[in-house]
């Protein structure tokens, strides 16, 4: 199988010169979190939500996006492409085909596709079991400071009887709402004359939550309010089923329960892409 197989031919994306508004507002018309970036025609860069928070203070595209990126060819291997994508934090690939921009391949492409593979081999290797949780009444700000200091891009919400009840991820913690409010807020406070931004007095109102260099402000209403609802797996369930639900809920993440029903970790849809890459698509 090809990349040409698997990759999305109606690309999304943006051309230089632009501005940040515009590209929010692709992201929220397709509801997508990244593009790729065109200049006369050519790839010149990618653009997710991180970069724009990145740059909180940038307007221009070109000074916004993450230029040269890692693409593909119709023709590289499935199993490259999966490579590429278990060894990087990236979640999508462009692909190109000489100097034009022919497609692009995300995680979820893959596991649509591999969902229907047969792959019967159990989730329990893969299962992520240094997870944190939070108390559905837990402040959003506050899983956000959870997040970050645990370093995880998904956290599942409990309920009064410590059952798993939602998941709260870092879709949820960056929407376009949240970035262009932080935005329109910082610029405000760095055109006020009386009020220095850095100043604890300018920021103690301020719940953050940082992603590599990123930073959002944070509503601190209860994660209830945000989580989506969880689909649940357990260790036994095979490979290709977690990535049929994966598919079907349009989620990244499951939480794995006991046969106590008791929840024992996570599983990514990299970690699927990690138990694929030694199969024959």
């Amino acid at each position: 199988m090809k990349a040409k197989d698997v990759m999305n031919p109606d690309v999304i994306y943006a051309e230089l010169p632009n501005s940040r508004e515009y590209v929010l507002e692709l992201f929220k018309k397709h509801g997508i979190s990244a593009v790729p970036v065109l200049k006369d025609g050519k790839l010149a860069g990618i653009v997710t939500r991180k970069d724009i928070l990145r740059k909180i203070e940038e307007d221009q595209l070109a000074l916004l996006m993450t230029p040269n990126p890692t693409y593909v060819t119709p023709d590289t291997d499935i199993k490259e492409v999966i490579r590429i994508l278990n060894s990087t934090h990236f979640r999508r690939l462009p692909v190109v085909e000489g100097d034009k921009l022919v497609g692009i391949i995300t995680v979820r492409d893959l596991i649509r596709v591999f969902a229907d593979a047969g792959v019967e081999k159990p989730i329990r290797e893969y299962i992520n079991n240094s997870t944190v949780c939070v108390w559905q009444e837990t402040p959003l700000n506050v899983a956000g400071e959870i997040m970050r200091v645990a370093n995880a891009e998904a956290c599942p919400v409990l309920d009064d009887d410590a059952r798993v009840v939602g998941i709260i991820d870092e879709k949820i913690l960056l929407t376009e709402t949240l970035i262009e409010d932080f935005i329109e807020s910082r610029q405000y406070s760095s055109s006020s004359d009386s009020d220095d931004s850095w100043a604890w007095e300018g920021i103690r109102d301020y719940a953050v939550k940082y992603f590599e260099v990123s930073v959002v402000k944070l509503p601190r209403e209860p994660v209830k309010k945000f989580m989506k609802k969880p689909v649940f797996a357990n260790p036994q369930s095979s490979v290709s089923k977690v990535a049929r639900e994966m598919d079907k809920n349009d989620l990244d993440y499951l939480p794995v329960l006991d046969a106590n029903d008791r929840f024992i970790g996570m599983i990514s849809d990299k970690d699927l892409l990690r138990a694929f890459e030694d199969e024959e698509p």
